[in-house]
């Protein structure tokens, strides 16, 4: 895999997506990245540990749940290249331009952050089925 990606290093790079369908993909992994980094914030600062009984806090659960639920499952099974999408996104706001040459080490890096990707999926899998099973548990 990783020969092909060499032999290809020496090739332009594609820019931005082609099909209106990916180009709405991209747009939406992007924005659910960054709820699902929200998200995980909120986890991390104690958010589901908070012992208030208001109905209002266990919505706000629910929704970031089924936000780090639905990002984990376009990240882990990178459904119509999501996290190649989401790493377009990424480097698009970061300033890189695209149409320019690929050096190997560069997808190298590519192919190690689609891997990481995939890992924080897998963890927002697990931490959104949290979140919602103590969102649904406060709000009944």
């Amino acid at each position: 895999m990783l020969r092909e990606h060499a032999r290809a290093a020496g090739e332009v790079q594609s820019g931005l997506p082609s099909s209106r369908s990916d180009r709405v993909l991209a747009s939406a992994s992007y924005w659910g990245f960054n709820a699902a980094l929200l998200g995980s914030a909120a986890l991390v600062l104690g958010l589901l540990a908070i012992g208030s009984n208001a109905v209002w806090l266990g919505w706000l659960k629910l929704v970031l749940g089924v936000a780090m639920l639905v990002e984990g499952l376009l990240l882990v099974s990178d459904w119509r290249g999501a996290r190649r999408l989401v790493l377009q996104r990424i480097q698009q706001r970061r300033g890189a331009r695209g149409g320019e040459r690929v050096s190997f080490p560069r997808v190298l890096l590519r192919q190690l952050s689609s891997l990481a990707l995939q890992l924080l999926g897998l963890a927002w899998l697990g931490a959104g089925t949290l979140a919602v099973a103590r969102g649904v548990e406060q709000i009944l």
